[in-house]
């Protein structure tokens, strides 16, 4: 399963295309195509345990077999490896068809057999082509990965995985396996994508009875995280150690569940890798309805009598020709109650530590890299709302300064979307909780000499390789600059190097909420960043990582063009 796995986290960085979910961005690319974008009682009859109470745990096995888990639906079989064990394509909800079309998720059925999970199960409805799973809208299944040797009640720390893909593409097959053999169990999930994740509309709230609006797919996310509660002891995994790791899309959608008060105690720290949550990132009710009122007039069903059993009785391939939309988790007052960005300032959320960073060059993957310099100073405009004063933006950018025009889209659209995104929210949660910030930058691909074509550089997700020790297959990313495809040697032991120790303070902050850990297995202390006046950060590159302070938000123009204190709140 290695190779599957490794084309899986390729994918998923591939995945991390336009509109991932960075930032968002009203203007964006002018079009959209170029974004980045309770109680914890349980939500909709998901009876999620009360974090105040001890989850359910499952049975033990049977000792003698670490291929095998007893969950509280049953018993599961995986595939031993060298180095871990899988578990694959285990339902954590029942199948979201029929009635339970745009319904909350319900709790998976028991099964007396002992259930073969040995395949990934199918990804959920999207266009063909990126993931290798079958499609099928009977979706809601997750993966676990062990360590080989884990027994039951191991205790180990749990990483629950949250893939990207704008909201309407991947699947759990992209999750980071290659970290259980490090010590942790890693948890993936597939949720419910495009218009089936999050369509909003008045007559689905009402059929459904519990106020949410909109939020399937992040419905979908708590409902697995509440199955990990009650079940991963039993795969060695400690419940009460649960670290969410979410990228792009997927850590829009972190940041989401760190603001949901249904979240709460389902797990105690957060990863956010190029991810976003602000206005544009959690649309409110108005907006998310106006979109959901396209897409149901568009499939013919505004004017039906019973508008619920229109939605319900279209095929998939209808709701699939709706993912020009913008898809968004909805701040519904019910699954999120607040704007994450706005609760982060009031300290309205989940008060765990955090972990959160990008790359260099977020936004080179969501430009025309044919851009003509006619269209720079439109381009440059669309990332700003309608009638503000683009003159300093324009002024930052100039088109001479670039080997060809989109060059500079990509470095303003970076710096707009994701990297000041980021710095904001560093800035916000550092006067509640640890917060620990990040760029990574891979020179020879950032700085490459005297360009006269467009590059990629240290593109969008890229650091996924690193954090996960797979830089070997680092050329098979597709926004992989061709003229890097063969380093030399040194570049690659110096990348390799770079890898070690981004996945050590990784696995550091898995067990404990710090990246430092005890501070014998890591070179550079990783300081906490402490809000506005102490912005500390730790610059992953080569042939050293070092510290900075202020020194990422003077390079992406956080104080001068995009932060929170002189634009607009939209990134």
């Amino acid at each position: 399963m290695k190779t599957r796995q490794l084309n899986g986290l390729a994918l998923t960085i591939a995945l991390s295309l336009s509109a991932c979910g960075g930032g968002g961005g009203g203007g964006g690319d002018g079009d959209g195509d170029g974004d980045g974008d309770g109680d914890g009682a349980g939500f909709s009859g998901l009876a999620l345990p009360p974090p105040a109470s001890p989850a359910p745990v499952a049975p033990a096995p049977a000792p003698d077999d670490l291929t095998v888990a007893v969950t509280t639906e049953g018993k599961v079989a995986g595939n031993a490896g060298a180095d871990t064990v899988s578990f694959l394509g285990i339902p954590y909800a029942q199948p979201p068809v029929g009635a339970l079309r745009w319904a909350p998720p319900q709790p998976p059925a028991a099964h007396a057999a002992t259930l073969q999970a040995k395949v990934f199960g199918n990804a959920c409805p999207q266009a063909p082509g990126a993931v290798s799973s079958p499609i099928a809208e009977d979706c809601l299944f997750l993966n676990v990965w062990k360590p080989a040797g884990t027994r039951p009640g191991d205790k180990l720390p749990v990483v629950f995985y949250i893939h990207g893909g704008a909201f309407t593409l991947g699947s759990g097959e992209m999750g980071p396996s290659p970290l259980a053999s490090r010590g942790v169990v890693v948890v993936s999930l597939n949720y419910r994508l495009g218009a089936l994740g999050y369509l909003a509309n008045k007559a689905l709230r009402a059929a459904n009875k519990d106020s949410s609006l909109g939020n399937f797919a992040v419905m979908d996310q708590l409902a697995a995280l509440g199955w990990v509660q009650k079940n991963i002891a039993a795969f060695g995994g400690d419940a009460g150690n649960v670290t969410l790791w979410g990228t792009s899309a997927g850590a829009t959608q972190s940041f989401s569940l760190l603001q949901s008060p249904k979240a709460k105690g389902l797990f105690q720290r957060a990863v956010m890798q190029s991810g976003g949550a602000a206005e544009y990132s959690n649309p409110g009710m108005d907006t998310s309805l106006a979109v959901g009122d396209t897409a149901v007039q568009n499939l013919g069903c505004s004017g039906a009598a019973d508008v619920v059993a229109c939605l319900r009785a279209l095929p998939v391939s209808a709701l699939l020709a709706q993912g020009g939309l913008k898809w968004r988790p909805t701040i519904d007052a019910q699954v999120l109650t607040q704007v994450p960005a706005r609760a982060f300032v009031t300290g309205n959320f989940n008060q765990v530590p955090v972990m959160i960073g990008g790359v260099h060059d977020e936004g080179s993957l969501f430009v025309d890299t044919k851009l003509s310099a006619a269209y720079y100073p439109l381009y440059l405009r669309g990332l700003a709302p309608a009638g503000y004063d683009t003159t300093a933006i324009e002024a930052a950018y100039p088109i001479g300064n670039y080997a060809v025009p989109a060059q500079g889209i990509a470095r303003a659209m970076g710096d707009a979307m994701y990297a000041c995104g980021n710095s904001a929210r560093r800035d916000a949660l550092a006067a509640w909780v640890p917060v620990y910030g990040w760029e990574m930058t891979d020179p020879q691909l950032s700085f490459p000499t005297s360009p006269t074509a467009f590059f990629y550089g240290t593109a969008h997700g890229m650091d996924s390789y690193y954090l996960t020790g797979t830089v070997d297959a680092l050329p098979t990313y597709p926004y992989f600059d061709p003229g890097s495809a063969t380093p030399d040697a040194a570049t690659t032991a110096q990348r390799k190097a770079l890898s070690a120790q981004m996945v050590a303070y990784l696995l550091n902050f898995a067990k404990n909420g710090d990246p430092n850990g005890d501070g014998r297995h890591i070179t550079t202390h990783w300081p906490r960043s402490m809000g506005p006046s102490g912005r500390a950060l730790m610059e992953f590159t080569y042939p050293a990582v070092k510290t900075s302070s202020n020194a990422f938000e003077q390079t992406h123009k956080c104080d001068t063009l995009w932060g929170p204190d002189v634009f607009p709140p939209l990134y």
